[in-house]
């Protein structure tokens, strides 16, 4: 992505409109950081790709349903009827959920995440996530519950006969939604949550740019080298979960919340819907090294950037590990 003083100048406000979220004590001056952090997002979303227009048009239209939603459910709150409340919170939940881009309203992400460049899909995975995340914090609903056991099996279950990286990776994210929202009593957990997410996405994606992967079956024609291939097997079998790496920390975190609050139901489901994300991530981990000793002699020589983000991958698990005993 070349970036340009507009671009900059909306980053900033994206992030200011994030922070204030964050940081308001009133519904409406949240209202208010949504739609700055929702129209500085859209410009992000344009590129060469001529179905850009239609994801940004896509994008606009959700997301001023839920923002319209958000805004009626507050007015409701300003009239002060008591009659109302459980009908607002559950018109507040799904003005979130939309937003979240979280089951059942998780088509629009799966619609518009082809024709995004790669900054701008993991931007949109992770930053644009944190405001409707706080705003659910405050609402602290009790009727998450579905959303959240639909989101596990709808993620893991739909991903199996992907063939697209990119929608691969946005039903990841669904499914790591979820998980998030079984935290949401505690806002440290969830954005420790999001922040190894984030980290582990970032990481995934700089190697999928790196490589230029749409599909699944581009891996076993690649000609790169064996730490690229060696990075991008670590970071699937991260995002996949498997122990010792970020993944399964995050796992284990969401699964000993689970157990304090007696929710056997959410940890069957947990370890059953792991299996499958490990599957189908493992899938991409064998077929991105089964062309493993084939490549070309100019390619041995090892660049320092994937010595760095090699050594970020190996060296982060144990300090995630003592930060979190201690």
């Amino acid at each position: 992505m070349n970036f340009n003083s507009t671009k900059i100048l909306l980053g900033n406000t994206m992030m200011i409109g994030v922070i204030m979220v964050n940081c308001s004590n009133s519904w409406i001056s949240m209202w208010m950081g949504l739609e700055l952090v929702l129209m500085s997002f859209i410009p992000f979303m344009q590129n060469e790709n001529p179905l850009s227009s239609e994801s940004m048009i896509k994008y606009f239209i959700m997301q001023s349903i839920a923002s319209t939603l958000f805004l009626f459910s507050v007015s409701i709150m300003l009239v002060g009827d008591s009659t109302m409340e459980t009908s607002n919170e559950m018109i507040l939940t799904t003005a979130m959920l939309i937003k979240l881009g979280s089951v059942p309203f998780h088509n629009w992400v799966l619609m518009i995440v082809e024709s995004m460049g790669i900054f701008t899909m993991t931007c949109m995975l992770t930053i644009m996530k944190i405001p409707p995340l706080v705003v659910m914090h405050q609402i602290n609903s009790s009727m998450l519950t579905i959303p959240i056991l639909l989101g596990m099996i709808v993620g893991s279950v739909t991903c199996l006969n992907q063939t697209s990286i990119r929608k691969t990776l946005a039903y990841s994210s669904i499914y790591n939604i979820s998980l998030m929202m079984t935290l949401l009593t505690s806002m440290i957990e969830t954005l420790l949550f999001l922040t190894i997410y984030t980290l582990m996405l970032i990481l995934l994606m700089k190697i999928i740019q790196t490589m230029k992967i749409n599909f699944i079956n581009q891996m076993i024609t690649n000609n790169f080298n064996n730490w690229l291939k060696m990075m991008l097997w670590i970071n699937m079998l991260s995002m996949a979960g498997f122990p010792p790496l970020m993944g399964f920390l995050i796992k284990i975190m969401t699964m000993q919340k689970m157990i304090n609050e007696n929710q056997n139901i959410m940890i069957f489901v947990l370890v059953t819907t792991s299996t499958l994300v490990l599957m189908f991530y493992t899938r991409l981990t064998f077929t991105s090294i089964i062309t493993f000793n084939s490549f070309k002699k100019w390619t041995i020589s090892t660049k320092t950037n994937n010595l760095f983000m090699f050594t970020i991958n190996i060296l982060m698990t144990p300090i995630l590990c003592s930060s979190m005993i201690n």
